[in-house]
């Protein structure tokens, strides 16, 4: 994981991973009301609805830990990069797959273009995710972002 928490604290994700995608999108909402609701990272289940529970050890920080459930997956993963209001990223394994999330937040004119990027890798990625269902994750992500910070 030492290689992976490196990249994830760049704000990158492995390029050469089995399963990568990143997807962005124009939110209509300031970039600090967006950052704000994105690493509430409890209030994740309210808002996307493939979250189930999470459960962090102390305030999001670089190396707080979460446990989470997504799916039917139960990950534990640590924040890598917490850069306000600018760049959240976090490593995690489950299931003997490895993976880097990263969110890129950008202001232009009022609005926010935030962008999600992911990195599967391991033994067990090719039973546990595909290219459609990551690309599928990371739209649902962004859509329920978008949907909730201009509520």
């Amino acid at each position: 994981m030492k290689k992976l928490n490196a990249l994830a604290q760049k704000g990158q994700i492995n390029e050469n991973a089995s399963i990568r995608d990143s997807h962005s999108t124009i939110i209509n909402a300031d970039i600090n009301k967006v950052w704000d609701i994105l690493v509430d990272m409890q209030d994740w289940p309210n808002w996307m609805s493939d979250v189930k529970k999470v459960t962090l050890d102390g305030d999001p920080a670089e190396g707080t830990t979460f446990k989470w459930v997504q799916g039917r997956a139960h990950g534990i993963s640590q924040i890598q990069a917490f850069k306000k209001p600018n760049t959240l990223s976090w490593t995690s394994k489950a299931r003997m797959v490895k993976r880097i999330y990263v969110w890129s937040l950008e202001s232009d004119e009022g609005q926010t273009i935030a962008t999600v990027s992911a990195s599967f890798q391991g033994t067990m990625v090719v039973l546990a995710q595909t290219h459609q269902k990551v690309y599928d994750e990371l739209l649902n992500w962004l859509e329920a972002l978008k949907s909730k910070a201009e509520e």
